[in-house]
C-alpha cells in the first residue's frame, strides 16, 4: 500500500512526459496545409525521384518538374503525416539551367522525369544526390571523402536497349506506350527519345501486327483500365 505521505515521485515525471508530448504535438500541428492551397516556394533540392523539395514554413513538399533555385507558386495535392506533395502552378523565378524538354509527349508521359535540366546540371544534381544519402544514411565524413563528378554521356538520348510499353487501343487504333505520371491513362509514344532506334522499330512493327485480323489478342481499351 501507498504511503500517502511520501511524494508521488511519478506525478512529475508523468506530467513532464504529457507537456513533452503536446509540445511535440502542437509542433506537428502549427503548420497546416490543406489539400488546394496555394503558397511560394524555393526550391532547395532535388529528391531522388527527381522531384524539387521545398520547405514551407518547416514542412517538407515535393513538386514535380521545379528545380533547385526556383522560386515557384505552388498547390498542394497530397497531404501527408511528415510531408505534402504539390504542382507547379507558376515559375516565378527559373533556373538558368532549365530548358525545353525535347521529348513532345514529355509533360504527359510519366517515363523520364528531368529532361527540362540541362543534361550537365543533370549529372551535377545526381552527385548531390548521392552526398544527400550518404549524410542521412551513414556516419561518414562526407566532407573528407572524394566524391567525384558524375560519368556522364557523350551522346544522352537513345542509349536504353530495353523497353517494357503497355499496349493499348483509343477510338480503334492500336497505341503503345507508358501510363501518365500517378495514373493508369496511357500516353501513347510515337517514338521515344530515349531508346535505342531499332527498339522504336520493333515497338512500331508490333503495333501494326496487333492491328493485323490475323491476330486476336486481348486489349483491353482504355476506358475499361483503372
Amino acid at each position: 500500500m501507498q504511503n500517502q505521505n511520501k511524494p508521488n515521485r511519478g506525478s512529475k515525471s508523468n506530467q513532464a512526459r504529457k507537456q513533452s508530448g503536446n509540445k511535440r504535438q502542437g509542433q506537428q500541428t502549427a503548420v497546416t496545409i490543406e489539400k488546394g492551397q496555394r503558397f511560394p516556394l524555393t526550391i532547395k533540392r532535388l529528391g531522388i525521384n527527381g522531384e524539387g523539395v521545398g520547405y514551407f514554413k518547416k514542412q517538407v513538399v515535393f513538386v514535380p518538374g521545379a528545380l533547385p533555385g526556383e522560386e515557384v507558386l505552388v498547390e498542394a495535392t497530397d497531404i501527408k503525416h511528415k510531408f505534402a506533395a504539390g504542382k507547379v502552378v507558376k515559375i516565378r523565378k527559373a533556373s538558368e539551367h532549365r530548358v525545353k524538354p525535347p521529348c513532345v509527349v514529355y509533360d504527359e508521359c510519366g517515363g523520364c522525369q528531368l529532361q527540362h535540366l540541362k543534361y550537365e546540371q543533370q549529372l551535377v544534381e545526381k552527385r548531390d544526390i548521392v552526398i544527400q544519402a550518404l549524410e542521412r544514411y551513414t556516419d561518414f565524413n562526407v566532407g573528407k571523402m572524394d566524391i567525384r563528378p558524375t560519368i556522364g554521356m557523350e551522346h544522352p538520348w537513345h542509349y536504353r536497349n530495353k523497353s517494357q510499353f503497355q499496349v493499348g487501343e483509343r477510338n480503334g487504333k492500336i497505341i503503345a506506350g507508358l501510363y501518365s505520371l500517378n495514373s493508369h491513362k496511357l500516353i501513347d509514344i510515337p517514338e521515344c527519345i530515349v531508346q535505342n532506334p531499332h527498339v522504336n522499330k520493333v515497338v512500331v512493327t508490333v503495333k501494326e501486327i496487333y492491328g493485323t485480323s490475323e491476330f486476336q489478342l486481348q486489349i483491353r481499351k482504355e476506358e475499361k483500365v483503372r
